[in-house]
C-alpha cells in the first residue's frame, strides 16, 4: 500500500495563556495523588484537562466560545471534589462542571475586567485582581456551584495584573504602576471558618499593609506581570515589563536582590518546592532558572537557562512528588512543553505536538469526502480520484474545497460527523445539534449546505455523535452522557439507550473528584450495522446489539483510557489502541479476546510500547483486511493481524550437577 501526506487541512491550534495543577507540590517522600491534573487555558476560550499518567494523556476538553480567551486558572479542593476556576476578559468568575464540561456558575465581581485570579493554600478562597485596581475575595468553601463574594479589599488605582497568596490571611499583588502591595485578606483567626468573616481583627482586615516598587521605566510605568511566594513564605518574587526579576523580603517588604537577565517582559514565574528554586519566563522566549546559594544571607544566583520555545511563554508551573518532577511552560507556539524542575539543565524535555490526540477530521472514505471542524467552522474538502500514485497531487489540481460551514452561535463545536453515503452533515455544541443536507451543484464542483429543521435538535447539547451506517440514524452523546437516537426521515428522538456507565451512587474516590471519568469518548459501528460500541475515558466499553437497540456485552473493563476504537471490515473483530500503548483485538460474537490478542497483545514490539504520542487512527484495507495501520502524531505503524509476532525468549538455563548448562 502507498502513502502520501495530505496537506490540504488547515489546522490551526490556539495560544496557550493559562496553566494550573490541581494539587499543590508534596514532600519528596510522598507520591502524587492519582487525582492530578494539569488544566491548559486557550486563547479561544477553551480548557484542556490533562493526566501526566501515560505519559500526558489528553482526558478532556471544556469548550469555549467566539471572543472568550481563558486568561487564568485556579483549582480548588472540597473533601474529594475538585474544583475548577477560570477568568477571560470579563468581570466573572466561572466554575466549570467537569462531568458535562458546562459552567456550572457565575459570580460577577462587581468590580471592573479580572486580570488575575489564586486560590488560597487551604482552598477555602479564591482572589480576583481587577482592572479597577480592587481585589474581590470569594469563599468557595460551601461546595460545588458555591461562590460568594466575601469582601472587596482596599481599592487603589492600578489595575492588579498578577496576585499570589501568601499563607491564608495575605494576598499580594502585582499592578501596573510599578508596585506589589500586600493585602490583608482573612484575620488569623478565622481562617478556616466557613464563612471567613472577620472577628477580632476586623478593623484591618482588607487593608493594604505594605508597598514595594520595581524599575521604573523611561517615560511609562513598569507592569508587574508575574508574582510568586516561595513555599516557605519568607520571600517574595516578582517579574515586571523591563525584564526584571525581585527578590523580596515577605516580612519586612524590602529588596534583597535584583536580577535583570531578560531582554523583554517577564510574564511568569515558577518555584520549587524547596523553596530553593525558581523559574521566569516571557517574551524574549528564555526559561531562567535561579537558585539560593547562602541560606543564612539569602542570596540567590542566576544559574543557568534554556530556549525551548521559538516565541513568548505566557505561563509557567511546576509540580514535584516522590516520582514526579514536572515544569510546565506554554505560549505563543502553542505546544505544552514538559520539562523537569530538578535536571532542568541537563534534562531530557518533551514538546507535546500541537496536532490534538483527539482528531478534528471525519471523512467518508467511499466518497473521497473529507471534514475538518475548528472553533466554530467546518470545511469540507473533495479528492479526485486518480489512476496511480504519480498522478496524486494533494497540494494541487486533486483537491477542492466543496462547502464551508461557519456556526452563528457562540459556543465552539464539540464534534462534527458525515452520514456514510455523505448526504447528510451533522455539528453538535454544548448548547444545540444542527443537521445539513450536503446537495452537489449543478457543476459538480461544490456543495450546496441546506440546514435542515430538527425541532428536537435545537436545544440538544451533545459531546460526540455518529450516523449509523444507514444513514437513517443520528446517534447523540448528551453533555450529560445519556445516548440518545434520533430519525432523520421523522425528525424527532426514537429512544435513550440504556448505559451501564452513567452516573451513580456510591462511587470511587477517583470518580468523585474527577466525574468525568465516565463520560463516553468513542462511538463506532460496524459497517453492516449489526454492532454498535461505546468507551469511556476509565476505560469501560459496551457493545451494543443495533437492530435490538439493547446492551449486547459489556467488556471487560480496560486499564487505561481508549485512544482508539474500531471495527475490522469482518464486522465482528474490534481493535481497542489504549493511552498505554496496548492493542487489544475482541470478537464482539464470540464475547472475548480474539486468538490473535491472547497470543500477541502482551508482547508488542518494544518500539511501538515505548511511543510516547498516542495513537490517533485507525485504517484497515477492505482489500487487506489483515493489516491494520495505526498512527499517531509522529509515528505510523502497520500490524499483520494474521501473524503472530516475532518473540526471542532466552533458552531457560539447566542445572548439571555443579555447572549450568
Amino acid at each position: 500500500m502507498d502513502f502520501r501526506r495530505c496537506k490540504i487541512l488547515d489546522y490551526t491550534s490556539h495560544s496557550i495563556t493559562a496553566l494550573a495543577f490541581s494539587h499543590a507540590s508534596v514532600t519528596p517522600d510522598k507520591y502524587a495523588p492519582r487525582t492530578l491534573r494539569l488544566a491548559v487555558g486557550r486563547a479561544n476560550g477553551d480548557i484542556e484537562i490533562w493526566n501526566p499518567r501515560s505519559s500526558w494523556v489528553h482526558e478532556l476538553t471544556l469548550k469555549g466560545g467566539r471572543n472568550r480567551s481563558i486568561e487564568g486558572l485556579a483549582w480548588t479542593q472540597s473533601g474529594t471534589d475538585l474544583r475548577l476556576f477560570s477568568i477571560g476578559g470579563s468581570t466573572v468568575l466561572t466554575e466549570w462542571d467537569l462531568q458535562s464540561g458546562l459552567p456550572l456558575d457565575h459570580s460577577d465581581c462587581n468590580a471592573g475586567i479580572v486580570w488575575s485570579i489564586s486560590s488560597s493554600p487551604d482552598g477555602t478562597k479564591i482572589a480576583a485582581g481587577c482592572d479597577d485596581g480592587s481585589v474581590v475575595i470569594f469563599d468557595v468553601a460551601g461546595g460545588r456551584g458555591v461562590m460568594m463574594p466575601l469582601r472587596i479589599l482596599q481599592r487603589q488605582k492600578s489595575r492588579v495584573l498578577s496576585i499570589a497568596w501568601r499563607g491564608n490571611t495575605q494576598v499580594i499583588g502585582g499592578c501596573a504602576d510599578g508596585r506589589i502591595r500586600i493585602w490583608t485578606a482573612v484575620a488569623a483567626e478565622d481562617v478556616g471558618k466557613p464563612n471567613g468573616i472577620a472577628t477580632s481583627r476586623e478593623g484591618v482586615v482588607g487593608r493594604i499593609i505594605g508597598t514595594m516598587r520595581v524599575d521604573k521605566a523611561q517615560g511609562e510605568e513598569t507592569l508587574v506581570w508575574s508574582v510568586v511566594v516561595l513555599a516557605n513564605g519568607k520571600t517574595i518574587v516578582s517579574g515586571d515589563s523591563t525584564g526584571s526579576v525581585k527578590f523580596w523580603d515577605a516580612a519586612h517588604f524590602s529588596l534583597l536582590q535584583s536580577f535583570k537577565v531578560h531582554e523583554a517582559d517577564v510574564l511568569c514565574l515558577a518555584s520549587n518546592q524547596a523553596a530553593d528554586t525558581v523559574f521566569s519566563a516571557g517574551v524574549d522566549r528564555k526559561i531562567v532558572r535561579y537558585s539560593i546559594v547562602d541560606n543564612k544571607l539569602r542570596r540567590w544566583a542566576n544559574m543557568s537557562s534554556r530556549l525551548l520555545h521559538a516565541q513568548d511563554i505566557r505561563a509557567l508551573v511546576s509540580y514535584e512528588s516522590k516520582a514526579s518532577n514536572y515544569l510546565i511552560s506554554g505560549g505563543v507556539e502553542r505546544s505544552i512543553v514538559i520539562n523537569s524542575v530538578d535536571n532542568f539543565i541537563d534534562g531530557v524535555f518533551r514538546k507535546i505536538p500541537v496536532s490534538p490526540q483527539r482528531h478534528y477530521v471525519h471523512s467518508v472514505g467511499g466518497r473521497r469526502i473529507i471534514a475538518l471542524y475548528s472553533d466554530n467552522q467546518v470545511k469540507i474538502w473533495a479528492l479526485e480520484q486518480f489512476d496511480s500514485l504519480a498522478e496524486a497531487n494533494f497540494d494541487g489540481k486533486n483537491k477542492r474545497l466543496v462547502a464551508s460551514l461557519t456556526l452563528n452561535n457562540d459556543e465552539n463545536i464539540t464534534h462534527v460527523a458525515l452520514s456514510a453515503d455523505a448526504k447528510y452533515i451533522a455539528v453538535a455544541t454544548n448548547a444545540q445539534t444542527k443537521l445539513f443536507l450536503l446537495l452537489p451543484s449543478k457543476q459538480g464542483a461544490a456543495f450546496k449546505v441546506k440546514k435542515i429543521f430538527f425541532p428536537a435538535l435545537v436545544e440538544q447539547g451533545c459531546s460526540i455523535l455518529s450516523f449509523d451506517p444507514s444513514s437513517k440514524h443520528l446517534v447523540l452523546v448528551s453533555p450529560e452522557n445519556e445516548i440518545f437516537i434520533y430519525s432523520i426521515a421523522k425528525q424527532d428522538k426514537l429512544r435513550e439507550l440504556p448505559y451501564t456507565g452513567k452516573r451513580t451512587e456510591g462511587k470511587s474516590e477517583l470518580k468523585q473528584a474527577l466525574p468525568y471519568l465516565d463520560n463516553i469518548n468513542h462511538l463506532a459501528f460496524s459497517s453492516d450495522g449489526k454492532y454498535f460500541v461505546v468507551s469511556t475515558i476509565s476505560g469501560s466499553v459496551v457493545a451494543y446489539d443495533w437492530p435490538n437497540q439493547s446492551i449486547y456485552w459489556t467488556l471487560p473493563r480496560i486499564s487505561s483510557t481508549p485512544s482508539v476504537v474500531k471495527f475490522c471490515p469482518d464486522n465482528d473483530s474490534l481493535i481497542i489502541v489504549t493511552t498505554q500503548m496496548k492493542v487489544l483485538q475482541f470478537s464482539v460474537s464470540e464475547q472475548a479476546l480474539s486468538d490473535w490478542s491472547r497470543r500477541n497483545s502482551g508482547f508488542l514490539p518494544p518500539e511501538f510500547n515505548n511511543l510516547v504520542d498516542k495513537c490517533s487512527g485507525i485504517y484497515i484495507d477492505e482489500d487487506a483486511p489483515e493489516r491494520a495501520w495505526m498512527w499517531g502524531a509522529s509515528w505510523l505503524a502497520n500490524f499483520d493481524m494474521s501473524a503472530d509476532i516475532p518473540v526471542f525468549r532466552i533458552p531457560k538455563r539447566k542445572r548439571n550437577g555443579l555447572s549450568v548448562e
